[in-house]
């Protein structure tokens, strides 16, 4: 913060220009990037998911397919006689059946590529293509699809499992069917064994780039075992395992420390769910690119807006530089220059006034150079007009400094104030002036030095009749006062000053008491500041000449200090008298 604040205005000012420009991009990308990102995520997800949907629409189609072929194969005359007999329980004609049920296998299978098998069981023998090698050692009565076709006592899906029924112990997908006929007839099943590699190549082959698909029973497990490493942990660990239970959508769930997207979808014909997992970063990829394309754009604004706001900065602040440019000239004693600008803002009206300051200033010092022609009226001039340099220094290095860091009202009102004060000063060349014109130009001066002096201290002005504000006095009496107050009073404090000034009166006399809480002197203190000549300008002992000049010995001076008390000054006058130079 101190570094900012040690910058020049016109690096601020580009700062400022910077801050905000960057931060409206930084708040448009980043709604733009945010409004993206959902409208990307949500299409993809929707993407995922119809694919997923369309993947069971092709599986269901697949084996509604198998159902309408084993339903043919079911109403075929061939099944019929041989269903006929063993509802009768005859034997005899076993091996005919058997010989006419081979073809009806073989288009069974020529229909259906996905068919590993057929298998008959009835009470009159089991029946099956004689291309199968049945295996003799394992009876179907001892298979757990005999165990579930007995409990479940309709059309069933079998998980994948190893062909016990055939050798080669091929891995197979079962479908159990309990044949309908006119008569009823009681152990006779149909068992309908699909290759499950063909299976498994029908289910992920529309799955897409990087995902996993996959079957899960009602209980959340896989209908075959799956390949993947992913897909299996997932699995193993349960991560699946309340999908069933949920309406058919996505879901995610963390794994190794990555997020990954559960898309699913329930098939129509069989109690199983197509699952498809996939990476999340995956499936939003795309939002990397949108991504860098904002932060590039943004980059691009910023040097484009640091560009601008130089250009603007220096357009800003050209007419600031030349009043610092008059202020200089000002300072170096060259009271001929001049704050030239056709702007109407701020900074115009600003060097407007600071041009009469300085027209006002060169007035004071005209009239004081013709004062000298006069004896007494010179020495009165020219301990009048002998305004501290370094109170006017500071004054205008404090609305300079304000006026850089923007207090543009605080400047304007130091500038009014110090044009008043001139304005009071001047008094139109006279010196006497009224009581209420001297209270308000010492409270001008104050108001200029509380500016100055940020928080060093507070004043009051009491007058405690009305009618004296009309009185007589020399101009600029009480201003030496005050500054005594403010520059040795308060040498030592941060806050915490106070200066009251104080006017009252009777029929004869009045007074004027000015009093401060400051660091108070001592009797050595107080000859040296009052009553010795000064060497720097405009001092308290040249303020008691001028009264000692125009009121002679019936003006009396009073102080009463002592250190770490404070001071009070009271100035006694006459109501009445005075040795006024018509001349003045």
């Amino acid at each position: 913060m101190d570094y900012f604040h040690r910058q020049s205005f016109r690096n601020k000012l580009k700062v400022a220009f910077l801050a905000v420009i960057v931060l409206s991009v930084l708040m448009t990308g980043g709604l733009s990037y945010y409004i993206s990102a959902a409208t990307l995520e949500k299409n993809a997800l929707k993407l995922t998911q119809d694919t997923v949907v369309r993947s069971a629409q092709i599986v269901d189609e697949k084996l509604n397919k198998l159902m309408l072929i084993m339903m043919t194969f079911m109403v075929s005359q061939p099944f019929y006689d041989m269903l006929r007999d063993a509802a009768s329980g005859e034997t005899g004609r076993y091996f005919t059946h058997l010989n006419d049920l081979d073809n009806v296998f073989s288009q069974a299978r020529i229909a259906e590529p996905l068919i590993q098998s057929i298998y008959v069981s009835t009470p009159i023998g089991e029946f099956y293509p004689s291309s199968a090698n049945r295996n003799r050692l394992t009876a179907f009565e001892d298979t757990f699809l005999y165990e579930r076709i007995e409990q479940e006592k309709k059309n069933l899906w079998v998980e994948g499992h190893e062909d016990m029924l055939f050798s080669g112990r091929e891995r197979v997908i079962s479908l159990i069917l309990v044949p309908i006929f006119d008569n009823p007839v009681n152990d006779v099943y149909i068992v309908v064994n699909i290759r499950e590699d063909g299976f498994r190549k029908l289910v992920q082959g529309d799955s897409g780039e990087g995902a996993s698909s996959f079957l899960l029973n009602a209980e959340g497990e896989a209908v075959y075992p799956v390949k993947e490493p992913l897909v299996r942990q997932a699995v193993d660990e349960g991560n699946l395992s309340g999908v069933m239970n949920r309406p058919e959508g996505r879901q995610s769930f963390e794994l190794n420390g990555k997020t990954y997207l559960l898309n699913y979808a329930q098939l129509g014909i069989a109690d199983w769910t197509m699952t498809t997992i996939r990476s999340q970063a995956d499936v939003l990829q795309d939002l990397v690119y949108v991504k860098w394309l904002i932060a590039g754009v943004a980059l691009v604004a910023f040097v484009v807006t640091m560009l601008i706001s130089g250009a603007f900065s220096r357009h800003l602040l050209k007419p600031l530089q030349g009043l610092l440019k008059v202020m200089k000239r000002v300072e170096n004693n060259d009271l001929t220059a001049r704050f030239e600008s056709s702007s109407g803002d701020e900074l115009g009206q600003v060097g407007f006034r600071f041009n009469r300051m300085l027209e006002q200033i060169v007035v004071l010092i005209d009239e004081v150079t013709e004062a000298q022609t006069h004896k007494r009226s010179a020495e009165i001039k020219a301990l009048s007009a002998q305004m501290d340099p370094h109170f006017l220094y500071n004054t205008l290095n404090t609305i300079y400094w304000k006026l850089k860091l923007k207090q543009i009202e605080p400047s304007q009102q130091m500038v009014m104030s110090l044009s008043r004060l001139f304005q009071l000063g001047l008094n139109n060349g006279r010196e006497i002036t009224t009581l209420s014109k001297e209270l308000e130009h010492v409270r001008q001066y104050m108001e200029l030095q509380s500016n100055c002096y940020e928080g060093l201290f507070s004043y009051e002005i009491h007058v405690r009749e009305p009618e004296l504000s009309a009185l007589s006095i020399p101009r600029i009496m009480l201003q030496p006062l005050v500054e005594n107050s403010i520059l040795h009073g308060f040498r030592d404090l941060k806050d915490g000053g106070r200066i009251e000034i104080d006017v009252a009166g009777d029929r004869e006399r009045w007074t004027i008491a000015v009093r401060d809480n400051g660091n108070g002197m001592d009797q050595t203190q107080v000859r040296a500041l009052f009553w010795l000549e000064s060497k720097k300008g405009y001092a308290v002992s040249n303020m008691i000449r001028r009264l000692q000049l125009y009121y002679g010995d019936d003006a009396e001076l009073h102080v009463n200090s002592a250190p770490e008390r404070g001071t009070e000054i009271r100035i006694s006058l006459p109501r009445k008298g005075g040795h006024w130079d018509e001349q003045s």
